[in-house]
């Protein structure tokens, strides 16, 4: 069986663990993280050293690939570009829960992981490193661009688009055609009718821009 080298050990890694395990598609070889020391058990898995010790622990572990971890969409594109840097010969799967229903059809990038209950519809176009979060429901021909994530429960209408980085809250409904710009967040529980530029948060319901803000501000912890 393929190894898999998990980046992060949060309350988000468990998540992604527990995908991983019930797939049953690779093998935990451990965790990276730069917050945690080397030796530590985090989520029943060994912490192998930190980000910086990634073709080390590769060669030594014989890992196939590795799942990038992280809840925070801007720490995430960090993560990966930091690795590309290394020229890794490493493969980034996408992750899929076996509970999670992805129509024919659509499209799922690299590094994606879809969680437990989820639904992709026909015509979908998922990017790379997307997060699509437990029981969130994206209808058909949807596209979420690269490193954009979407929070439990939220549910997408037709032919939604959703922008770089960004980030929708749990339980968010959006409308068919809607049109969420690069680097946006959208709060928890909001409902929204209406496009949202770039760099802005919004909630609400209806959702209303509150405020702008910068790409690296994370939106979660």
């Amino acid at each position: 069986m393929p190894k898999i080298l998990l980046i992060g050990s949060s309350y988000h890694a468990s998540v992604v663990l527990d995908a991983i395990r019930v797939s049953g598609t690779y093998e935990i070889a451990g965790c990276l993280d730069d917050t945690q020391t080397r030796g530590t058990i985090r989520r029943g898995y060994p912490i192998l050293g930190g980000i910086g010790d990634a073709a080390r622990v590769i060669a030594d572990s014989a890992v196939d690939s590795i799942a990038i971890a992280v809840g925070d969409n801007w720490s995430r594109r960090k993560i990966f570009l930091a690795l590309m840097n290394h020229k890794l010969e490493i493969t980034f799967p996408a992750i899929r829960h076996p509970s999670a229903i992805v129509a024919s059809g659509a499209e799922i990038g690299q590094g994606t992981v879809i969680f437990a209950g989820s639904h992709v519809g026909p015509g979908s176009r998922i990017g790379e490193f997307c997060i699509i979060n437990t029981a969130s429901s994206i209808d058909h021909d949807c596209v979420l661009s690269n490193f954009s994530s979407i929070a439990p429960g939220v549910s997408m209408g037709g032919l939604v688009k959703i922008g770089e980085c960004s980030a929708v809250g749990v339980g968010a409904s959006i409308s068919d055609r809607i049109s969420i710009g690069n680097h946006a967040v959208v709060g928890t529980g909001s409902t929204v009718v209406r496009n949202i530029p770039d760099l802005v948060v919004a909630y609400g319901n209806p959702a209303r821009v509150k405020r702008s803000r910068h790409e690296e501000e994370k939106h979660i912890e």
